[in-house]
């Protein structure tokens, strides 16, 4: 025979989930991309040199390794960034039904 009783309010179902804040959105999207992103650059330059990749794609400019390093990074980001962003919208929670509005004239 038990005597426990749990506390007031705890029986209680919470009617609205909780909501992230914005903040903390976008930081689930953009951290995991710019980790994504950067060893993806690390990888990739591992094997390819930005000096050669530069000559053989666009000759006439001229792009310091740094340059094509940061380019590298930041098109690896922008593709991280778009899977991410994608992957979020899927799993976003519905939006909430609308009730519909009357008409002006009192019809529904």
């Amino acid at each position: 025979m038990s005597t426990y009783r749990p506390p007031a309010g705890a029986m209680h179902r919470i009617e609205e989930p909780l909501r992230d804040s914005m903040t903390r959105r976008f930081g689930a999207v953009i951290w995991p991309s710019f980790f994504a992103a950067g060893v993806a650059t690390i990888m990739f330059f591992a094997v390819v040199d930005p000096i050669a990749l530069a000559t053989i794609t666009w000759p006439d400019v001229e792009i310091t390794r740094l340059a094509g390093y940061s380019i590298g990074f930041f098109m690896f980001w922008l593709c991280t960034l778009s899977a991410c962003l994608f992957t979020a919208m899927l799993i976003a929670p519905p939006l909430p039904a609308r009730e519909p509005t009357p008409h002006r004239d009192g019809r529904e």
